[in-house]
C-alpha cells in the first residue's frame, strides 16, 4: 500500500457502508492503486475508506465472488493478476457487446457532452500525452456504457473493462495518435445519431485494439473470431 491512492467516492444518500467499501475498492484495483499480488489488509483498508470491519468484509467477499480478489491458502486475500490470456479473452466479449452499446447511444448522449468530448479528444492528441489520450478515450465508453439504455449490457460492459484495466499489459505502445482517430469517429457518429456507422466505428476500434495486443504479445495479427 505504497501508492497514493483516491480519496473514496462520496457516497449518496441511499449507499451503504458496504456499498462504499466496494465501490472505492473497486477504484482502487482498477485503477491499480491496489494492483496484482497486492495483500489486502482489513485493518488497514477499513481505516483508509473510514468503515468498519464488517462491511469491508462483505465488500471484499464480493469482490472474491466476483474474480476481482483470491484467497490464498493461508487465508490472505490479494488482487488477483490479469494475464495476456484473460485480456485478450475480454477484449472478444467488449467486441461482441460494445458495437451494440454505441448503436443504441447513438442519438441519446446530449450532443453538448458529445462537442465537448470530440474537443478533448483533439486537444489529447495535439498534446501528444498518452494520459490524455487514454482518458479523453476512456470518456467515450463511458458515455456510450452510461446511455446505451441496457443496465445489464452496460454492467458487463463495465465490468470487462474495469477487468482490463487491473493488468499492467493493457496499454499498447505507440496507438494514441490512431485511438484519437478512433475515438473522433465513434463520437462523431453519435453526434449524427448514426447508429449503423457507430456500430462500426466501435467495431473497428475494438478489432484494431486487439489486433494491436497480439502484435504486443508476438501472435501476429488477426481479426476476432466472431
Amino acid at each position: 500500500m505504497t501508492r497514493a491512492r483516491t480519496k473514496p467516492p462520496k457516497p449518496p444518500a441511499e449507499m451503504t457502508a458496504t456499498d462504499r467499501a466496494y465501490e472505492t475498492l473497486l477504484q482502487w484495483i482498477s485503477g491499480r492503486e491496489l494492483g496484482a499480488g497486492s495483500v489486502l489488509d482489513e485493518r488497514r483498508l477499513a481505516e483508509a475508506i473510514d468503515v468498519s470491519r464488517t462491511p469491508l468484509r462483505s465488500a471484499l467477499s464480493r469482490l472474491h465472488g466476483e474474480g476481482y480478489i483470491v484467497k490464498l491458502s493461508n487465508g490472505a486475500m490479494v488482487v488477483r493478476d490479469i494475464g495476456s490470456g484473460e485480456v485478450l479473452e475480454l477484449l472478444v466479449v467488449r467486441r461482441l457487446l460494445e458495437p451494440e452499446a454505441a448503436a443504441l447511444a447513438a442519438g441519446k448522449i446530449p450532443s453538448v457532452m458529445l462537442e465537448r468530448l470530440k474537443v478533448r479528444l483533439a486537444d489529447a492528441g495535439a498534446a501528444d500525452g498518452s494520459a490524455s489520450v487514454w482518458l479523453a478515450g476512456d470518456e467515450v465508453h463511458d458515455l456510450i456504457a452510461e446511455h446505451c439504455g441496457n443496465r445489464s449490457l452496460s454492467g458487463f460492459i463495465q465490468e470487462a473493462r474495469h477487468r482490463i484495466r487491473m493488468s499492467t499489459i493493457e496499454r499498447v505502445p505507440g496507438r494514441d495518435a490512431q485511438a484519437i482517430l478512433e475515438h473522433t469517429a465513434i463520437v462523431e457518429a453519435l453526434i449524427a445519431g448514426d447508429r449503423e456507422a457507430a456500430r462500426t466505428a466501435m467495431t473497428e476500434h475494438l478489432d484494431n485494439i486487439r489486433d494491436s495486443f497480439l502484435v504486443a504479445f508476438g501472435f501476429g495479427s488477426r481479426r476476432v473470431e466472431q
